[in-house]
């Protein structure tokens, strides 16, 4: 097995794969280009997290990047939502055998506008001198920081994560506390994939990668459902009817989508509650509902 990499190669390694797929979108935003995109700046953005916590009193030095970094991952966000949303739709329409030309049309012109902002967009978050700078000072603060203050760091901002989820889990589930546990929960996720990237014998015992993947995907079926019904909504405001079956059947398109999203939200918060908390708590939380 070849050796790991050290971690401070790994975050430069981030930023070069963030560098090919930004210019690999710019040509043409392929989904999968997008997807690849957003990956890379989670990974990016979870190496964040663990120095916020490592570095405070240097803080001040990486928030500048950090800035252009959400609104680059911001603006991906936007377009790989659409881009998904088209995928379920042509999903859907081959499940039932009734198509929905209309709605389709107006998510792939959504589409090609957020392409068109893609291609500008980015080149006012793309690293400049002073950015350069701060990723030279950020990768020798991983290069120069010993493996236990990393090791002990990344436990501490795991937990923490970990806890913040657990006390929403454990609180009044809606869809703000629900995106913000898988908002943590992911976090949690991309700092396991850098620890166990260059430290193969890293471990965490909180919770499991199983819990965390489980979470991950019941709560991005969720948040899928619900971007869903918000552009439906969108485009039903815009909708010129000329024929009132036709209004009809995006109305009943409506309502299939909300009774999808319900079961979508209610599975989720099972799997919330199920991984990650305690029998005692999660028997308290079911006696009070």
């Amino acid at each position: 097995m070849p050796a790991p990499e050290s971690i401070h190669e790994y975050y430069l390694h981030q930023h070069s794969k963030i560098d090919y797929c930004l210019d690999q979108c710019m040509s043409y935003a392929e989904p999968e280009m997008v997807h690849e995109l957003r990956l890379s700046i989670k990974k990016l953005r979870a190496f964040h997290k663990l120095l916020e916590h490592l570095y405070l009193h240097e803080i001040v030095e990486h928030i500048h990047i950090k800035h252009r970094v959400r609104k680059l991952f911001n603006i991906a966000g936007q377009l790989r939502d659409i881009q998904v949303q088209i995928h379920l739709l042509e999903v859907f329409e081959e499940q039932t055998g009734i198509n929905y030309p209309e709605f389709g049309t107006w998510l792939k012109k959504r589409e090609k506008k957020r392409i068109l902002r893609f291609g500008r967009k980015p080149q006012h978050v793309l690293p400049h001198a002073t950015a350069h700078i701060t990723h030279e000072k950020i990768g020798k603060w991983l290069a120069q920081a010993s493996d236990e203050t990393i090791r002990k760091g990344a436990v501490e901002v795991l937990t923490g994560l970990c806890s913040k989820a657990t006390e929403l889990a454990a609180g009044t589930m809606n869809n703000r506390n629900l995106h913000s546990i898988r908002t943590y929960t992911k976090q949690v996720r991309y700092i396991l994939n850098i620890m166990n990237h260059s430290y193969h014998d890293f471990c965490f015992n909180e919770i499991s990668l199983d819990s965390i993947r489980e979470i991950e995907a019941a709560a991005g079926y969720w948040h899928d459902n619900l971007v869903r019904i918000e552009l439906l909504v969108r485009f039903m405001g815009k909708f010129q009817e000329t024929d009132k079956s036709e209004l009809f059947k995006y109305q009943k398109l409506v309502n299939a989508c909300q009774a999808e999203l319900d079961i979508a939200y209610d599975a989720a918060c099972i799997i919330v509650i199920r991984e990650l908390l305690s029998d005692d708590k999660r028997s308290a939380v079911q006696d009070l509902d």
